[in-house]
Protein backbone atom coordinates (compact mmCIF):
# COMPACT_ATOMS: atom_id res chain seq x y z
CA UNK A 1 0.00 0.00 0.00
CA UNK A 2 1.28 3.24 -0.76
CA UNK A 3 1.29 5.20 2.77
CA UNK A 4 1.04 8.83 1.82
CA UNK A 5 0.94 10.56 -1.70
CA UNK A 6 1.27 14.71 -1.29
CA UNK A 7 -1.75 16.29 -3.63
CA UNK A 8 -3.43 19.39 -3.72
CA UNK A 9 -6.44 18.19 -2.78
CA UNK A 10 -8.77 19.64 -0.14
CA UNK A 11 -11.91 17.50 -0.14
CA UNK A 12 -15.17 19.99 0.52
CA UNK A 13 -18.19 18.01 1.50
CA UNK A 14 -21.04 20.56 1.96
CA UNK A 15 -23.91 21.09 -0.24
CA UNK A 16 -23.71 24.64 -1.34
CA UNK A 17 -26.33 26.84 0.86
CA UNK A 18 -26.52 23.85 3.79
CA UNK A 19 -23.01 25.54 5.60
CA UNK A 20 -23.72 26.80 9.22
CA UNK A 21 -27.16 24.38 9.34
CA UNK A 22 -25.85 20.64 10.20
CA UNK A 23 -26.80 19.02 13.29
CA UNK A 24 -24.30 18.06 15.37
CA UNK A 25 -23.80 14.74 13.88
CA UNK A 26 -25.12 13.75 10.43
CA UNK A 27 -26.78 15.95 7.41
CA UNK A 28 -27.12 13.79 4.18
CA UNK A 29 -28.01 14.50 0.43
CA UNK A 30 -29.15 11.34 -1.13
CA UNK A 31 -31.30 10.41 -4.01
CA UNK A 32 -29.75 13.16 -6.23
CA UNK A 33 -26.20 12.06 -7.26
CA UNK A 34 -24.60 14.14 -4.81
CA UNK A 35 -22.27 12.98 -1.94
CA UNK A 36 -23.80 11.51 1.28
CA UNK A 37 -22.18 13.58 4.56
CA UNK A 38 -21.74 12.31 7.74
CA UNK A 39 -19.85 14.56 10.85
CA UNK A 40 -19.06 11.86 12.66
CA UNK A 41 -16.92 13.46 15.61
CA UNK A 42 -16.07 17.36 16.09
CA UNK A 43 -13.97 18.81 18.59
CA UNK A 44 -11.81 21.74 19.35
CA UNK A 45 -8.29 21.96 19.21
CA UNK A 46 -6.11 23.23 22.02
CA UNK A 47 -4.32 25.91 21.43
CA UNK A 48 -1.06 24.63 23.07
CA UNK A 49 -1.14 21.61 21.18
CA UNK A 50 2.27 20.74 19.30
CA UNK A 51 1.59 21.67 15.98
CA UNK A 52 1.01 18.53 13.87
CA UNK A 53 -1.48 15.96 12.76
CA UNK A 54 -0.44 12.38 12.53
CA UNK A 55 -2.71 9.77 10.91
CA UNK A 56 -1.94 5.94 12.60
CA UNK A 57 -2.65 2.31 11.79
CA UNK A 58 -3.66 0.39 14.75
CA UNK A 59 -3.49 -3.61 14.76
CA UNK A 60 -4.93 -5.16 17.78
CA UNK A 61 -3.87 -8.92 18.02
CA UNK A 62 -6.48 -11.58 18.88
CA UNK A 63 -7.30 -11.37 22.37
CA UNK A 64 -5.23 -8.36 23.01
CA UNK A 65 -5.81 -5.64 25.97
CA UNK A 66 -3.74 -2.60 25.67
CA UNK A 67 -2.66 -1.38 28.76
CA UNK A 68 -3.89 1.85 30.21
CA UNK A 69 -2.40 5.47 28.85
CA UNK A 70 -3.24 8.77 28.19
CA UNK A 71 -2.67 11.12 25.04
CA UNK A 72 -1.92 15.17 25.46
CA UNK A 73 -4.27 15.87 22.39
CA UNK A 74 -7.27 14.80 20.83
CA UNK A 75 -7.92 11.22 19.50
CA UNK A 76 -10.44 10.37 16.91
CA UNK A 77 -10.31 6.54 16.16
CA UNK A 78 -12.03 4.66 13.41
CA UNK A 79 -12.53 0.72 13.56
CA UNK A 80 -12.12 -0.89 10.09
CA UNK A 81 -12.41 -4.85 10.87
CA UNK A 82 -12.81 -6.52 14.00
CA UNK A 83 -14.77 -6.06 17.20
CA UNK A 84 -13.40 -4.11 20.21
CA UNK A 85 -14.29 -3.55 23.47
CA UNK A 86 -13.47 0.07 24.49
CA UNK A 87 -13.08 2.64 27.69
CA UNK A 88 -12.60 6.06 27.87
CA UNK A 89 -12.73 7.73 31.59
CA UNK A 90 -14.81 8.28 32.37
CA UNK A 91 -17.68 6.45 29.84
CA UNK A 92 -18.24 2.88 30.36
CA UNK A 93 -16.84 0.02 28.46
CA UNK A 94 -18.48 0.23 25.27
CA UNK A 95 -18.45 -2.72 21.81
CA UNK A 96 -17.56 -1.15 18.90
CA UNK A 97 -17.77 -2.48 15.11
CA UNK A 98 -16.36 -1.80 11.95
CA UNK A 99 -17.78 1.39 11.04
CA UNK A 100 -17.70 2.87 14.03
CA UNK A 101 -15.95 5.39 16.02
CA UNK A 102 -14.74 7.07 19.55
CA UNK A 103 -13.03 10.17 20.81
CA UNK A 104 -10.31 10.22 23.19
CA UNK A 105 -10.08 13.79 24.39
CA UNK A 106 -6.84 15.28 25.95
CA UNK A 107 -5.35 13.21 29.16
CA UNK A 108 -8.29 11.35 29.49
CA UNK A 109 -7.27 7.54 31.03
CA UNK A 110 -7.68 5.80 27.63
CA UNK A 111 -8.40 2.60 29.95
CA UNK A 112 -9.35 -0.68 28.27
CA UNK A 113 -8.84 -1.16 24.18
CA UNK A 114 -9.37 -5.09 23.84
CA UNK A 115 -9.72 -7.55 20.24
CA UNK A 116 -13.20 -9.72 21.72
CA UNK A 117 -12.08 -12.17 19.10
CA UNK A 118 -9.38 -14.95 19.90
CA UNK A 119 -8.90 -15.55 16.25
CA UNK A 120 -8.61 -12.33 14.22
CA UNK A 121 -7.18 -9.33 14.15
CA UNK A 122 -8.79 -5.74 14.92
CA UNK A 123 -7.93 -3.06 12.50
CA UNK A 124 -8.33 0.65 13.47
CA UNK A 125 -7.17 3.82 11.97
CA UNK A 126 -6.46 6.75 14.52
CA UNK A 127 -6.46 10.68 13.30
CA UNK A 128 -4.56 12.49 16.21
CA UNK A 129 -3.70 15.99 17.00
CA UNK A 130 -0.19 17.28 19.06
CA UNK A 131 2.24 15.02 20.64
CA UNK A 132 2.08 11.08 19.51
CA UNK A 133 3.46 9.79 22.60
CA UNK A 134 5.79 6.73 22.22
CA UNK A 135 5.88 4.33 19.23
CA UNK A 136 4.34 0.89 20.12
CA UNK A 137 5.13 -2.46 17.36
CA UNK A 138 0.98 -2.39 16.71
CA UNK A 139 1.23 0.82 15.29
CA UNK A 140 2.19 1.80 12.25
CA UNK A 141 2.88 5.88 11.55
CA UNK A 142 0.99 6.41 7.83
CA UNK A 143 0.85 10.41 7.66
CA UNK A 144 2.16 13.15 9.76
CA UNK A 145 1.92 16.69 8.97
CA UNK A 146 2.63 20.24 10.83
CA UNK A 147 0.29 22.61 11.24
CA UNK A 148 0.10 26.42 10.75
CA UNK A 149 -1.94 27.15 13.27
CA UNK A 150 -3.33 26.15 16.50
CA UNK A 151 -5.11 29.28 17.11
CA UNK A 152 -9.23 28.88 16.60
CA UNK A 153 -8.95 25.53 15.44
CA UNK A 154 -11.46 22.84 15.75
CA UNK A 155 -11.04 19.58 14.46
CA UNK A 156 -13.34 17.30 12.50
CA UNK A 157 -13.79 13.96 11.25
CA UNK A 158 -16.29 13.19 7.94
CA UNK A 159 -17.25 10.25 6.65
CA UNK A 160 -17.95 10.97 2.50
CA UNK A 161 -19.75 8.52 0.28
CA UNK A 162 -19.59 9.10 -3.50
CA UNK A 163 -22.05 7.41 -6.00
CA UNK A 164 -21.27 6.03 -9.34
CA UNK A 165 -18.86 8.48 -10.79
CA UNK A 166 -20.09 11.25 -8.32
CA UNK A 167 -17.61 14.17 -8.20
CA UNK A 168 -15.91 16.39 -5.31
CA UNK A 169 -14.68 20.47 -5.54
CA UNK A 170 -12.40 21.75 -3.11
CA UNK A 171 -12.08 24.76 -1.29
CA UNK A 172 -9.26 26.24 0.28
CA UNK A 173 -8.85 25.71 4.43
CA UNK A 174 -6.73 26.83 7.26
CA UNK A 175 -4.73 24.38 7.78
CA UNK A 176 -3.54 20.57 6.29
CA UNK A 177 -5.55 17.51 6.56
CA UNK A 178 -5.65 14.13 5.93
CA UNK A 179 -8.23 11.45 3.33
CA UNK A 180 -8.44 7.95 3.64
CA UNK A 181 -9.90 5.36 1.32
CA UNK A 182 -12.28 3.55 3.04
CA UNK A 183 -14.19 1.72 -0.31
CA UNK A 184 -13.72 1.78 -3.82
CA UNK A 185 -11.46 4.14 -6.36
CA UNK A 186 -10.94 7.69 -7.05
CA UNK A 187 -9.71 9.94 -9.92
CA UNK A 188 -8.64 12.82 -10.89
CA UNK A 189 -10.12 13.63 -13.81
CA UNK A 190 -7.47 14.44 -16.54
CA UNK A 191 -5.04 12.87 -14.54
CA UNK A 192 -3.95 9.16 -14.83
CA UNK A 193 -3.81 9.46 -10.86
CA UNK A 194 -5.94 6.46 -8.67
CA UNK A 195 -6.80 6.21 -5.23
CA UNK A 196 -7.13 3.08 -3.94
CA UNK A 197 -9.05 1.62 -0.59
CA UNK A 198 -6.31 1.88 2.18
CA UNK A 199 -4.41 4.73 0.54
CA UNK A 200 -3.94 8.31 2.26
CA UNK A 201 -3.57 11.64 0.63
CA UNK A 202 -1.95 14.35 2.51
CA UNK A 203 -4.91 17.82 1.94
CA UNK A 204 -2.19 20.89 1.98
CA UNK A 205 -3.50 23.92 3.29
CA UNK A 206 -4.61 27.15 1.77
CA UNK A 207 -5.56 25.21 -1.66
CA UNK A 208 -8.65 25.16 -3.69
CA UNK A 209 -9.90 24.13 -7.27
CA UNK A 210 -8.85 20.17 -7.20
CA UNK A 211 -11.34 17.80 -8.18
CA UNK A 212 -12.65 13.72 -6.93
CA UNK A 213 -14.30 11.71 -8.93
CA UNK A 214 -15.46 8.19 -7.78
CA UNK A 215 -13.89 6.07 -10.90
CA UNK A 216 -16.76 3.18 -10.66
CA UNK A 217 -20.02 3.58 -12.79
CA UNK A 218 -21.70 1.30 -10.68
CA UNK A 219 -20.60 1.32 -7.06
CA UNK A 220 -20.07 3.87 -4.43
CA UNK A 221 -16.77 5.08 -3.28
CA UNK A 222 -16.31 6.22 0.74
CA UNK A 223 -13.44 8.35 2.05
CA UNK A 224 -12.91 9.56 5.85
CA UNK A 225 -11.93 13.42 5.95
CA UNK A 226 -10.04 14.54 8.32
CA UNK A 227 -10.06 18.30 8.32
CA UNK A 228 -8.23 20.91 10.48
CA UNK A 229 -10.17 24.75 10.09
CA UNK A 230 -10.73 27.97 12.08
CA UNK A 231 -13.84 27.40 14.05
CA UNK A 232 -16.76 27.70 11.76
CA UNK A 233 -15.30 28.06 8.53
CA UNK A 234 -17.33 27.59 6.19
CA UNK A 235 -17.03 23.91 3.39
CA UNK A 236 -19.20 24.25 0.26
CA UNK A 237 -19.37 21.18 -2.02
CA UNK A 238 -20.37 21.28 -5.52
Amino acid sequence: MRESRTIATVLSILLAGIAGRLPAQTEAQSGSGKPLVEILLRQPLPADSEPKITVLSLRISPGLVAGAHTHVGPVFAYILQGEIENQVEPDPPKVYKPGEFFYEAPMHVHKLLRNLSQTEPANLIVFQAGNTGRAAPAIKTLLQEPLLSTANQELTLYRVTLPPEGLTETQAQSNPGALYVLEGNLETPGSTETYHAGEILVIPAKRAGFTLKNASSSEPAKVLLYQVSEKQEPTVAR
